[in-house]
């Protein structure tokens, strides 16, 4: 099987809407990741559209984010497709399977990922999709976010779209139909999180209605109560990305982070860089040490 140029070596994943592939690009000489999407994603007035949000996905550039390489629509079966570098890792959700995340590795990994947000964010580029599925811890330790292929332009996103991604990380907003932005992903990040720290989902449920119903209305027990391990300054953290109203949310995800590092260390690690150090730089510490 082929894709553009590309000769698709086997399938390392499926989802209900598209599949990953391994893949080897003959002129560069790599292997590569290739996302296949529905060829409707393409039909009408959504070519262009799909064309348009992966050139602008395409210009992100962040070392937590993994890279876009090429895109295009496969001409012969009108498949749209993404081309990635290709990562060596688990996805976080094979590692929640066996239990849950240690505190100071969680708030890490999720700082890492919420400064990876940030960058996309300050383009008017929302995921759209945050899950564990989409997050890639790779063999050495570091963390990628994965699947910007389904995210809008924040700028274009002024009218009622329909669901996407999972049930159980959906935010109020996007359950309602109403225009998400930045703080739809910190809503979805703060169920990630809660699910690392507890090994449990806080808007669980046999069934759709049920997982809406529940992020609409219900709140979730306190972190601290679900894992005693867990100090209670971490409730005021994790019930911050999950207020039902954005307005009461933190902001901007570059907020949330700031209060995730100071927690990614443990008591041997280094001090804490001083104020002058730059965001990426304590990001990179602080990883280090948890």
């Amino acid at each position: 099987m082929q894709v553009g140029r590309y000769q698709v070596i086997d399938v390392i994943g499926a989802g209900a809407n598209s599949k990953v592939v391994r893949a080897h690009d003959p002129m560069i000489g790599r292997i590569v990741a290739i996302k296949l999407f529905s060829p409707a994603l393409a039909e009408g007035a959504g070519r262009d559209r799909f064309l348009q949000e992966a050139r602008v996905v395409g210009q992100l550039s962040h070392p937590c984010v993994v890279t876009l390489h090429d895109m295009g629509i496969d001409e012969p079966t009108q498949t749209p497709y993404l081309v990635m570098e290709f990562m060596e890792g688990q996805p976080l959700d094979k590692i929640l399977a066996k239990g849950s995340v240690p505190l100071p590795r969680a708030c890490a990994w999720m700082g890492e990922i919420a400064s990876a947000l940030h960058t996309a964010h300050r383009k008017g580029v929302i995921h759209g999709d945050i899950k564990p599925a989409n997050i890639l811890i790779l063999d050495d330790g570091r963390v990628k976010l994965t699947d910007f292929g389904m995210a809008r332009l924040a700028s274009h996103d002024k009218k009622d779209t329909p669901l996407l991604g999972t049930p159980a990380y959906w935010c109020p907003e996007q359950i309602l139909g109403r225009p998400q932005d930045a703080r739809s992903d910190i809503f979805s990040l703060g169920v990630v999180l809660y699910e690392m720290v507890t090994g449990k989902r806080p808007f669980d449920s046999d069934s759709l209605q049920g997982i809406c119903t529940r992020v609409l209305s219900s709140k979730p027990l306190p972190v601290s109560q679900a894992n005693p391990s867990v100090p209670t300054a971490f409730d005021a953290i994790v019930a911050k990305t999950l207020e039902k109203d954005p307005a009461h949310r933190y902001q901007t995800i570059d907020l949330l982070a700031s209060e995730l590092y100071p927690l990614a260390r443990r008591k041997t690690a280094a001090p804490v860089p001083a104020p002058h150090t730059s965001f990426r730089e304590r990001a990179t510490r602080l990883l280090r040490s948890a």
